[in-house]
């Protein structure tokens, strides 16, 4: 990892200064003279620069290389501060050792729920909990943002990170479809658990603690896997967003492999 990129977004985030301008700010520089980590802004309709949301795209293919596309996102609620940071130091991670990045494309939204974020309240006035679920014709811009995400690449995996105050361990949920998703995430997750006795994950609950947010899409053949992982609130903000980035890069690898060995 990159110790001064990570290092400032940290000390940024233990300052207090946890707002997503400041927060991604060492990453937006750092993007200006980088080959491989773009800055872009999502925006469900017309509108200008401060509305839109802020994402990056880190891509280590190499020309002609079919690679696994992921969707990361954090702060569907704007009362979440770990999700962002975790997203952070995952980007700063995956620009300063690009083999971590090589054959796979990640778009990253640190904040997905900008207004939310910005009034730091958990969901805005006129936003209800039905009103954030995707394919649902929600008046959230948010979400019509990430629909519009969702269709623009074949992505194989989205991964949403949430906050659970009352766990001492990191949760798992696994919404996968084709048997290729079950065997290679379910291998992924069993060999964390096996590291972390008290790390909990279900793949396809039949009583979900999270509504599917992203899936299934609508109108077409390819589903990609989601993930929900709840950071654990027993820990500290370092040691979620540790968590986080260690499950994350964990799925990222296996599926990669995965697809270059054909079995994805």
């Amino acid at each position: 990892m990159n110790p001064f990129t990570d290092l400032q977004i940290k000390t940024t985030f233990e300052a207090g200064n946890q707002d997503v301008e400041s927060l991604i700010a060492p990453l937006v520089e750092l993007s200006n003279d980088s080959s491989t980590l773009m800055l872009g802004y999502g925006l469900g309709q017309a509108g200008i620069r401060e509305e839109m949301i802020p994402y990056f795209h880190v891509c280590g293919t190499r020309e002609g290389e079919t690679p696994l596309h992921a969707l990361l996102i954090g702060g569907w609620v704007g009362t979440e501060t770990v999700t962002p940071l975790a997203i952070a130091r995952l980007l700063a991670a995956m620009e300063s050792r690009l083999q971590l990045a090589e054959g796979i494309e990640v778009t990253a939204y640190p904040v997905a729920n900008l207004e939310a974020h910005r009034g730091n309240v958990f969901l805005m006035d006129r936003q209800q909990l039905p009103d954030v679920r995707c394919w649902a014709d929600s008046p959230s811009t948010h979400v019509q943002v990430l629909e519009k995400e969702l269709r623009r690449y074949p992505y194989d995996l989205v991964i949403l990170l949430r906050q659970n105050p009352h766990a001492r361990e990191p949760e798992v949920e696994a919404w996968l479809t084709t048997d290729a998703q079950k065997i290679v995430i379910s291998e992924t997750l069993a060999r964390h658990a096996e590291a972390a006795p008290k790390f909990r994950w279900k793949p396809n609950p039949v009583r979900p603690t999270y509504a599917r947010t992203f899936t299934p899409m609508p109108e077409t053949e390819k589903q990609p896997a989601e993930i929900i992982i709840a950071l654990p609130g027993a820990l500290n903000a370092a040691e979620q967003s540790g968590e986080a980035l260690g499950i994350i890069l964990s799925l990222l690898h296996a599926m990669r492999e995965a697809r270059q060995e054909g079995k994805l």
